[in-house]
């Protein structure tokens, strides 16, 4: 199953100082029951180089990030799997836009 299939949405930061929204994360739907679920990623997608300025971290204090490479949908690989089997959801993995 592709990423793309699952409603995929951007989490994001609004940089007040112009219009750029500063990627820091992924919401999608399950790919078991349909309900939303979101992770938090490193880097974040910042395409004018300004978030480095930034300690977004300091938003989501000891919520966990995944290592991410790839900066859309169809390339986005998330590092270690997704873990939601806890609430009684999905786990499985990000790879190159692939859901497994």
């Amino acid at each position: 199953m592709k990423l793309t299939d699952l409603n995929p949405r951007w989490v994001g930061l609004h940089n007040w100082s112009s219009e750029s929204i500063y990627r820091i994360g992924v919401s999608f739907n399950s790919p078991t029951t349909g309900k939303r679920l979101a992770v938090l990623f490193t880097p974040a997608i910042d395409p004018d180089g300004l978030a480095a300025q930034y300690q977004w971290g300091d938003f989501f204090p000891g919520s966990k990030k995944w290592a991410r490479t790839g900066d859309t949908f169809e390339t986005l690989t998330l590092t270690p799997s997704l873990d939601f089997s806890a609430s009684g959801e999905w786990h499985g993995f990000i790879n190159a836009g692939d859901v497994t």
